[in-house]
């Protein structure tokens, strides 16, 4: 695993992100900018816990989040992102929204550092339903919000309009 280190913090550990693996290095490798974003907003942050989530509202607009809220007008569908089995909702014909705030998802590993296991430019919103990761608040969170339709590439064969979840 290809570890680069974002920060040193003076609390005695590291905060690092597998930028070949990781969804958060697939989503710096399209938005670079977030790299030093992550590492402005964690720098004040003491982080402490196994897993740590991280909303930073950067006092100014930091970039464009994918995901928006939907209401009956929106277009939806359902598609798997390529690699992957989970299902996300996904909005036609919408744009990404200014955002200020930039989320960041890490985990503790063995040796007491923080690896940033994913990250984007936009509010905290909770795992699609079906994702292993998957949280009380995700269904209804995904039936009132989508993502925009170029956020990620879909694989085509998986698109449908019926809600897999």
């Amino acid at each position: 695993m290809y570890k680069y280190v974002i920060l040193e913090h003076g609390a005695g550990y590291k905060v690092y992100v597998n930028l070949i693996s990781s969804s958060a290095g697939r989503y710096a490798s399209r938005h670079p900018q977030v790299i030093n974003l992550m590492k402005e907003a964690l720098a004040s942050v003491k982080l402490s816990g196994a897993a740590v989530s991280v909303e930073k509202d950067m006092g100014r607009v930091i970039g464009n989040s994918d995901i928006v809220e939907t209401t009956d007008k929106d277009t939806i569908y359902y598609a798997q992102p390529i690699k992957q089995t989970v299902f996300s909702r996904i909005a036609r014909n919408r744009l990404p929204s200014p955002s200020r705030k930039l989320t960041v998802h890490l985990k503790r590993d063995k040796a007491g550092n923080y690896e940033i296991i994913n990250a984007w430019v936009g509010p905290s919103s909770p795992p699609f339903p079906g994702d292993k990761d998957e949280k009380s608040n995700s269904k209804a969170y995904w039936q009132t919000h989508a993502l925009v339709q170029d956020a990620q590439k879909v694989q085509s064969q998986s698109i449908t309009k019926t809600c897999p979840y």
